[in-house]
């Protein structure tokens, strides 16, 4: 157990979170484009608080992570691209770096996130290609 709080909570909620995200991509990429958008936002919205949360407690590699996820997903919620294979997969493994870091809360910004930042870059930049030639 950490000697905070704060971070305790954060390690508690943000945990649970990441596994309503999981569930939710799963189910996302089970349904695909015929998805209710009620799932869209209930991910969304998790991503969302990860995100704040981090923010709030200056935990820099979290909030980069959960940030380019949020983005991924508002472009899905928004129509501005399919939840694809690739896309999901990329989810997935941002989730899976997500968790290590929160249960290395106290190191979490030393831990390397460039991997995980290029994946979900790739994304953005292929959702973006794809609109310019539609």
């Amino acid at each position: 157990m950490i000697n905070d709080p704060v971070l305790n909570v954060f390690v508690e909620e943000t945990s649970e979170r990441l596994g309503s995200i999981e569930a939710g991509l799963l189910r996302l990429e089970a349904c695909g484009e015929d998805c209710d958008d009620a799932l869209i936002h209930g991910i969304f919205r998790d991503a969302h608080s990860v995100k704040a949360g981090a923010n709030l407690l200056k935990l820099k590699n979290i909030e980069s992570l959960s940030h380019k996820l949020e983005n991924i997903l508002e472009m899905i919620r928004k129509g501005k691209m399919a939840p694809n294979d690739q896309a999901i997969t990329v989810m997935l493994e941002t989730v899976d770096k997500l968790r290590e870091l929160v249960e290395n809360i106290t190191q979490s910004d030393s831990i390397s996130i460039r991997l995980h930042e290029a994946m979900l870059n790739m994304v953005i930049q292929k959702a973006a290609e794809a609109r310019e030639e539609a």
